[in-house]
């Protein structure tokens, strides 16, 4: 049995779930605030945080928090189907698109993502209009050279699906769901966020609904 806490609207959360289920991986999952306590575990490391796995389908429990950790954990216990490829130097080209989601992708949760969540879960009275700017201009630097990618090529680091999709598809689904990406500016890209999105793996994310948010028609419409 494996349980996941995780939060539906972060992308490394969603990177998490999306792995999870493209390997046949069944698990329990658990909403949680970031920063909450977890109170089944209370021995959890200094500097964990959400997703957290917890694997106790073997004869030891085993926890393993972070984004990277659980990836890299359940690529190694799980092998089918791969989601890393078997050549090192496609491997480093999914190493390096994964690293550019990841870091590039932390100014919009910073700005945008966190002022949407702000505005419609924690119903903050004002928005920070700055910051939205800000977060939307940034997203849109983004996606130029994602446009670019997926312009010559099938997936973003090749011919396979890999964790560089995963985590790409992960951040630009958390900000559809606030239906703030400009999709009429990146066709490329939104053709490979389409197929991306047709895959059963995609689909609880499709029905996620938080409280006190309402996602776009287009947001679960797998021909938007």
């Amino acid at each position: 049995m494996k349980r996941l806490w995780h939060w539906p609207l972060d992308p490394g959360c969603r990177t998490v779930r999306l792995a999870l289920e493209e390997k046949k991986i069944a698990f329990d999952a658990k909403v949680t605030w970031p920063g909450a306590t977890i109170s089944e575990l209370a021995n959890l490391p200094p500097g964990s945080d959400l997703p957290v796995l917890l694997d106790a389908s073997g004869e030891q429990k085993i926890v393993v928090s972070g984004t990277h950790a659980i990836l890299e954990y359940i690529e190694e216990t799980d092998a089918t189907p791969r989601l890393m490829p078997l050549l090192a130097k496609d491997r480093a080209e999914v190493r390096r698109l994964w690293q550019w989601s990841e870091t590039s992708f932390a100014e919009v949760n910073r700005s945008l993502l966190a002022e949407r969540e702000n505005q419609w879960v924690r119903r903050s009275k004002q928005s920070d209009t700055t910051r939205l700017r800000e977060g939307i201009h940034a997203l849109k630097s983004k996606l130029g050279f994602l446009e670019g990618l997926a312009g010559v090529r099938t997936y973003m680091a090749g011919r396979t699906l890999s964790l560089a999709d995963l985590s790409i598809a992960a951040h630009l689904s958390a900000y559809d769901y606030f239906g703030d990406v400009p999709w009429d500016l990146t066709p490329d890209l939104k053709q490979w966020y389409a197929r991306i999105k047709s895959r059963p793996s995609f689909r609880p994310l499709l029905a996620d609904k938080v409280e006190g948010t309402r996602p776009p028609r287009h947001y679960a419409d797998l021909d938007f």
